[in-house]
């Protein structure tokens, strides 16, 4: 009885660090990923982005008088160019807290075994 609980500890423990990397690198980035593309849905609705470069000859509020013409188009140019960079700024963000959420295990597994090292040698 004794026996096979010992025999069982390094299947056990290779199937603990299989599950924490199966959890880690696929599970929770297609949580990410998942959450991330709704926040750029959210953030570039919240704008208008697309709409605004849909409509980019449109006048802005129904105005159809000369001034309309000219500062609508002006008015939505200037906000498909701030959305462009926000979404931008937003995507950079977004894949520089992936790429360090991808790099934790790894570094605190170096870190580990640095420090272990240190201790005893």
């Amino acid at each position: 009885m004794v026996s096979e609980y010992f025999l069982n500890l390094p299947i056990r423990f290779f199937k603990g660090i299989y599950d924490f990397l199966y959890f880690w690198y696929v599970k929770s980035s297609k949580d990410f990923w998942h959450r991330e593309l709704v926040f750029i849905k959210d953030v570039e609705r919240d704008i208008g982005l697309l709409i605004n470069l849909k409509l980019l000859t449109q006048p802005i509020f129904g105005d159809y008088s000369y001034m309309g013409r000219i500062i609508g188009p002006i008015f939505r140019l200037g906000r498909v160019i701030f959305g462009f960079f926000l979404v931008l700024i937003s995507l950079f963000a977004i894949i520089v807290s992936y790429v360090i959420w991808l790099l934790l295990p790894p570094v605190a597994f170096l870190m580990f075994i640095k420090n272990f090292l240190y201790v005893f040698f």
